[in-house]
């Protein structure tokens, strides 16, 4: 497990905390940040596991702010802009690198993510990044499992899952497309045709894990 050590800061000008580490900021995310989030969720190299997920035009990226918004101030956490703290090789301190939180589903479960600039990656931010975002997202709402999704043929991600200490809970893949059969005998048909791994920071009951697995 890497040490980070995490602190709170008031942030008067979003009324919510800003989350800081060693290297890295992290602020609730505003409307300000859409072009810079754009050019991160735009990137197709930033969805090379999942090219159909990629943000086509600015537009999605704004939606996607506003849910994380509105996420923060229902449920008291969201996805996060995360910032450099100081300069590191060609990357400029306040650089924005991507960002980082916890969403909370249609149903009692955070959903953990990331996803970082190119020119980001290959630094331990998002293990980094993820380690506060399980922590902040245990702190504010306790009794709530913490759960990720990945695709199976994202074993970077699967690294940093596994660095933070969450443990896999299930891993499927759809039957109809040559796949075996999912491991969870409740979920009839698999997910999708591909294989998705989803891990949790406890055991999840069978509806919890049925509705994850539901997400696709």
């Amino acid at each position: 497990m890497i040490d980070v050590t995490l602190t709170l800061q008031a942030d008067p000008s979003r009324n919510a905390q800003a989350l800081q580490t060693e290297r890295l900021l992290l602020r609730p995310l505003s409307l300000d940040d859409v072009d810079a989030y754009y050019a991160v969720y735009g990137d197709a190299r930033t969805w090379q596991h999942l090219p159909g997920g990629r943000h086509t035009n600015r537009d999605e990226s704004e939606r996607a702010i506003r849910s994380s918004i509105a996420s923060r101030l229902e449920y008291g956490f969201a996805h996060c802009a995360v910032l450099l703290q100081e300069p590191l090789g060609e990357l400029p301190a306040g650089a924005f690198l991507g960002s980082a939180g916890a969403k909370m589903l249609d149903f009692d479960a955070w959903n953990l993510g990331y996803r970082f600039a190119p020119e980001a990656w290959g630094h331990g931010f998002a293990t980094e990044a993820a380690i506060v975002a399980l922590e902040t997202a245990q702190t504010t709402r306790p009794r709530t499992p913490v759960t990720a999704r990945v695709l199976g043929n994202n074993p970077g991600s699967i690294r940093v899952l596994e660095r933070i200490g969450l443990e896999l809970a299930w891993r499927g893949r759809s039957a109809r497309l040559g796949g075996t059969d999912d491991d969870h005998p409740s979920t009839p048909g698999g997910t999708t045709h591909l294989e998705r791994v989803i891990y949790a920071d406890r055991a999840l009951d069978d509806e919890t894990l049925d509705a994850v697995i539901a997400l696709g």
